[in-house]
């Protein structure tokens, strides 16, 4: 029987291919381009001070999605926001969106543009996977990490048959099935008017974003009946949240003491589901606080970008006073 594929828990916009969006993306970046070896990413700095707070947007999403709690972070220290490759104004890399490729870019981007760690990195649905994983591969760099409604390693399901199953359970090779190509696929319309709740950024940004989002569908259509690629991202992420269950399996605790600040959503947040898979999330660190934002929606940043920007300050002022991280739970307490 022919499988079908479909994702279940990640934005429309993440289903779309991101390979060759920074060709029509307005010019003039907010931030600036660095070379991180052959291609370009945009890379946009605020504030002073360290550690360095890194940014990590979600699927589809993009550096301006940070605009409001960018500032707040950026009045007690560096913070940087950027987009990864083939989105806004980044070149497309070799496999975008693979959990290898976004590690080493941003690795990368970070040496090239000599901002030393350590860094505290906050990420939003799948860039909090990706903000894991990039401790993962580089531990000594990472001081704390703010996970903003993050994806967890069981929050992606793949509509299979008709039947939902979570992107880890499968293998390879049903994967691999899913992702082939039925027939032709629809061009997608992008969106004309600015939605909730983007329409909380500012005027030009909210005409920025919908500029951006219309060369995002473009390129994904570009490649809409194209067979999968021999790595696709989605193979990727089902290596990764293997790999992220086998470690929180093995170890209760797997990230020792590093402070974590856990922020899940209040709105459309009443399954218990979510709220195990958020609470998984806070058990990683001995040194952890679970918040829940309930004015939010999935964007938290959005929504509430004052809460997003306190725990950021809360795992920063952990990081320079080496103290625990203030209101944490402790491991008795999850």
């Amino acid at each position: 029987m022919k499988a079908r594929l479909a994702v279940i828990g990640l934005s429309l916009l993440a289903l779309v291919a991101v390979q060759g969006a920074a060709a029509s993306a307005p010019s003039n970046p907010p931030g600036r381009l660095v070379d991180i070896g052959g291609r370009r990413l945009h890379l946009n700095c605020q504030g002073q001070g360290g550690p360095t707070v890194i940014l990590e947007a979600g699927g589809g999403a993009f550096s301006i999605d940070w605009a409001l709690a960018q500032p707040r972070i950026a009045a007690f220290t560096r913070v940087c926001a950027y987009d990864r490759a083939g989105m806004a104004w980044s070149d497309p890399g070799p496999a975008d969106d693979t959990v290898e490729q976004v590690a080493s870019d941003l690795h990368r981007l970070m040496a090239k543009a000599h901002i030393a760690p350590p860094y505290v990195i906050a990420g939003q649905s799948i860039g909090g996977v990706f903000a894991r994983a990039y401790q993962r591969r580089y531990p000594a760099e990472v001081a704390g990490l703010v996970l903003v409604d993050s994806t967890h390693e069981d929050g992606v399901s793949v509509q299979v048959d008709s039947k939902a199953a979570s992107l880890r359970s499968l293998t390879a090779e049903q994967l691999r099935i899913a992702e082939t190509p039925s027939g032709p696929r629809p061009k997608p319309n992008p969106p004309t008017v600015v939605e909730e709740p983007y329409d909380r950024l500012p005027p030009r940004l909210q005409q920025l974003r919908l500029a951006l989002t219309a060369a995002y569908f473009e390129a994904g259509y570009a490649h809409r009946n194209d067979p999968p690629p021999v790595e696709s991202s989605l193979e990727s992420w089902r290596r990764e949240f293997v790999a992220l269950h086998d470690i929180a399996a093995a170890d209760p605790h797997p990230l020792g003491d590093l402070p974590l600040v856990v922020i899940t959503r209040g709105r459309r947040a009443d399954f218990p589901e979510k709220k195990r898979q958020q609470q998984d999330l806070a058990r990683l660190s001995r040194n952890s606080r679970y918040v829940v934002a309930t004015e939010s929606d999935h964007e938290v940043q959005l929504y509430q970008p004052e809460l997003v920007a306190q725990a950021v300050r809360d795992v920063v002022d952990a990081v320079r006073g080496r103290r625990p991280l203030a209101g944490a739970a402790t491991g008795s307490d999850k």
